[in-house]
């Protein structure tokens, strides 16, 4: 993969995240690795993607330990990927998780929002 320079997805790379699954690798403050697939991934704006998390298990509590996010879009057949490294704000029944989740009940996952701050190509 080849760092590119600047924290803004093209509209290319934005399509890409769209039409692709998302896996999210996060590491636990022992350094151990978790990654899986998240379906609900997608791009809110050029700078930021958003996932609901609805588990609240290994890659929420480290999220919460302050491990940076890790998100990649793959295809296979063309051997095409973008990868973006960035940091994760938890909304936890807030007003924005209840603006996206569009209630207000405990039961509701928590929205993740992650700042992009390296794209990979």
């Amino acid at each position: 993969m080849k760092k590119l320079a600047g924290t803004s997805l093209t509209q290319a790379q934005q399509d890409f995240f769209a039409s692709h699954l998302a896996y999210l690798a996060t590491v636990d403050a022992n350094g151990n690795p978790q990654v899986g697939p998240k379906q609900s991934m997608k791009v809110i704006d050029a700078n930021h993607l958003q996932y609901l998390e609805k588990t609240k298990a290994h890659a929420y509590e480290n999220l919460k330990g302050g491990s940076k996010a890790a998100v990649v879009v793959a295809d296979k057949p063309s051997h095409t990927n973008v990868r973006v490294i960035g940091s994760a704000e938890i909304h936890e029944n807030d007003a924005y998780a209840q603006k996206v989740n569009g209630s207000d009940s405990a039961d509701n996952p928590y929205v993740v929002v992650i700042t992009i701050e390296e794209i990979d190509e």
